[in-house]
């Protein structure tokens, strides 16, 4: 039985700046994740390599990005009996100018490879595999138009593949995010929905068929927990297989901390390393929150650089960290205020308290509850 390997979301020629110093890396990155593809499609023996959408940042990326993707395509069906069929995206959708048609001549020119729409078509046969690919083409970056309203199954061939790149209505999405239906995805005689747009690997069970997202193949946003996948798709007419094969360098991982628990960066950064163990192939997504004593020597600056030693890159999200106050700076709230009122009120609950242990406790409940009562978040 004929396999697939399908991808999605690349975005070959990504700017990354997110990233800062460490944006051509994975630029770098994003081809050898691309090359990795290739490999897999050729090693599994596959019939079709399908891209759906997105192989390209925009649609006009440099020409050396076009240049590579073309001599990959071309690797593969020069090394294997694999085609190659690509839709393009939001960001490469098809247009006046864009890369499918000012580069046509190099994609005409690979043997085996089929951009859907870059000639009007919206379908493609390969009788050998016994298999039907089906698309229509994004022609704009945001669009209302439902790519899998007008595409039909060729009951001459044994599977019918279908391609979508936009969002699935199974999550929120705008109106005008090239939409895609529930209902669309159970219509019958399709045997797969190989869809793109969305960076996370996603299953869709919504009729016979499967609908998956596979996610970007390697990590282009510091949000994306679920990059970094392929599907692997063995058709069989007693019942599609979809295997979920991890090929990305990167993974992102999330660290909170409450940095009311560290009296320095060194400290902060062991909070952090027990919650993310230090990893080079991680993007580390940090959140900081708590209260600090005033004239701490928390240094977030100094945090941020000692653990970008220890991980691919660190991004600090949510930044909730607030200074604790002193009596003085408590005692000038107004007590018309209902802030005001708590800390009196808390004031007195701590002059009447028996220990220092449990003078300490009000003390870090008034801290909270003024910094809540303020509209901070410094519990997460």
């Amino acid at each position: 039985m004929p396999i697939l390997i399908h991808t999605a979301d690349v975005h070959l020629g990504a700017p990354l700046g997110w990233l800062g110093p460490k944006a051509s890396e994975q630029r770098a990155q994003l081809r050898l994740t691309l090359g990795t593809v290739v490999d897999l499609a050729r090693d599994h023996g596959a019939a079709l390599l399908l891209v759906a959408g997105d192989l390209f940042d925009s649609g006009t990326p440099p020409a050396s990005e076009v240049r590579f993707a073309a001599g990959e395509f071309g690797r593969l069906t020069s090394t294997s009996d694999a085609s190659v069929v690509i839709l393009p995206g939001s960001h490469d959708h098809l247009a006046a100018g864009s890369v499918y048609e000012t580069h046509r001549e190099v994609f005409e020119g690979l043997d085996r490879v089929t951009v859907l729409g870059a000639r009007g078509e919206t379908s493609v046969g390969f009788a050998r595999a016994g298999i039907a690919v089906h698309g229509a083409a994004p022609r704009a970056n945001r669009s209302t138009v439902r790519q899998l309203a007008s595409l039909e199954p060729d009951g001459s061939f044994t599977f019918n593949v279908a391609m979508a790149h936009g969002s699935a209505d199974v999550a929120p999405a705008a109106a005008d995010d090239h939409p895609i239906g529930t209902a669309e995805l159970a219509a019958p005689g399709w045997s797969y929905f190989a869809l793109g747009h969305w960076h996370s690997w996603r299953r869709i069970d919504a009729g016979a068929a499967p609908a998956v997202y596979p996610g970007a193949p390697e990590v282009i946003a510091v949000d994306q927990t679920g990059a970094g996948h392929v599907a692997k798709v063995d058709l069989d007419p007693g019942g599609v297989r979809v295997e979920r094969l991890r090929i990305g360098a990167r993974t992102i991982a999330h660290a909170a901390i409450d940095v009311s628990e560290a009296v320095d960066a060194r400290s902060a950064e062991e909070l952090v390393a027990a919650r993310v163990p230090p990893d080079p192939s991680v993007v580390l997504r940090l959140t900081l929150r708590g209260l600090v004593e005033i004239g701490a020597t928390f240094d977030e600056e100094a945090l941020v650089a000692s653990l970008g030693e220890r991980y691919f890159h660190v991004a600090v999200g949510e930044r909730n960290v607030h200074v604790r106050l002193g009596r003085e700076e408590l005692a000038r709230i107004p007590s018309q205020f209902v802030v005001g009122r708590f800390v009196r009120l808390m004031a007195a609950r701590m002059d009447a308290a028996d220990d220092e242990a449990d003078r300490a406790e009000i003390e870090d409940a008034v801290q909270l509850g003024v910094a809540l009562l303020q509209g901070k978040d410094v519990l997460g």
